[in-house]
């Protein structure tokens, strides 16, 4: 009873804040237009935390938090899964920078008791390099190669008929060769929905909270002679080089989202997102999706808005939804990035939902 009674409280409270949610957006769009200039750039680990793993979510600048819904839905806001219905499958390909790849799998399965479970697996990779030193520059004869891997468990839960939360526990591994390092992070996210404006939905994220990471391998060992110009020492002290450690990054996302047209031939709908990360300056993320007919999706989107330094341009994308028997549906999303002189990211999507 007394937790009901918080909640019940706790929520009163959400209420009042109805008439002031434009203020408090605006006030965080003011910080963000004061921030600092110290640069936190490179200064975490768990690159792959931070990548886009569906081309919707790509097209939409990573606005999606409070958006419909789809099977990646615990990856952007946890809390958010507590609107499917439907046993949901994710599958997604994406050529990323450099010439290498993400690829990611979810799938969210909901209960007949207010809870939403799912897991994933994400992954980034690359292709076999050879192993090149100062006097072998055309290479030992030997190759490396690197790779992270996100593995990831989750929940949601309805608290009220207005009110969900939701919980992601993921396992991270970086590994370059013969050396690794591993961490263990949470997400947290809530929804409200409020009666303003077509149901304006309001979210609150809090990704990659957990330990820092520091490789560790047999790369790293070396034998080491402390007195290269003396006789008569050890010239064979084994010896390790010594890494440092890196935290995770850490990113607090605050946004709004609603449907700003709807009727019985066209859903438009608005995400923004104001994003406070551990390694970067703050920014907005902002996403538009047109469904037509429910069938049809097209999406604009742009990524760290008015972040110093930015290279992210334009998003966009298309989705169509293909019906099968039986009730089941099949969703194929394509994504575009404009990343500057880094070129373009381009990814598929294949949704599935029972």
């Amino acid at each position: 009873m007394l937790l009901k009674r918080t909640i019940q409280v706790w929520l009163g409270n959400l209420l009042l804040l109805n008439r002031n949610i434009v203020k408090i957006f605006f006030l965080l769009l003011g910080i963000i237009s004061a921030q600092s200039d110290i640069s936190k750039v490179g200064t975490t680990a768990g690159a792959l935390l931070e990548m886009p793993v569906s081309a919707r979510g790509l097209a939409l600048g990573n606005s999606m938090a409070g958006l419909t819904a789809d099977g990646t839905v615990f990856y952007w806001n946890p809390a958010l899964a507590t609107e499917l219905t439907s046993l949901s499958m994710s599958v997604s390909y994406i050529p990323w920078l450099v010439e290498t790849q993400v690829q990611h799998f979810s799938i969210v399965i909901p209960t007949n008791y207010h809870w939403v479970f799912g897991a994933s697996i994400s992954t980034w990779s690359m292709d076999d390099m050879k192993v090149r030193t100062e006097l072998e520059q055309d290479g030992t004869g030997q190759y490396f190669d690197a790779g992270d891997m996100v593995i990831a468990l989750s929940g949601a839960r309805n608290l009220t008929d207005k009110f969900s939360v939701g919980l992601n526990i993921k396992f991270l591994q970086e590994r370059i060769w013969h050396s690794s390092a591993r961490s263990v992070a949470l997400d947290f996210g809530t929804l409200y929905k409020t009666d303003l404006l077509n149901g304006l939905k309001i979210i609150a994220t809090l990704n990659n909270y957990g330990s820092s990471m520091q490789l560790d391998g047999r790369d790293l060992d070396l034998i080491h002679d402390p007195d290269p110009t003396g006789e008569g020492n050890n010239e064979q002290i084994p010896s390790e080089y010594s890494m440092d450690i890196w935290s995770l990054p850490m990113n607090f996302r605050f946004g709004l989202a609603t449907e700003i047209v709807r009727n019985n031939l066209m859903t438009l709908s608005i995400e923004v997102d104001a994003i406070h990360p551990s390694n970067n300056y703050e920014s907005i993320d902002l996403g538009l999706e047109l469904a037509v007919k429910k069938f049809v999706f097209l999406r604009l989107g742009y990524s760290s808005l008015f972040q110093i330094d930015s290279i992210e341009g334009i998003s966009m994308g298309v989705g169509i939804i293909i019906p099968t028997t039986a009730g089941r549906s099949f969703t194929i999303d394509y994504g575009y990035r404009d990343y500057g002189h880094l070129s373009i990211l381009n990814a598929l999507t294949i949704n599935v939902i029972w």
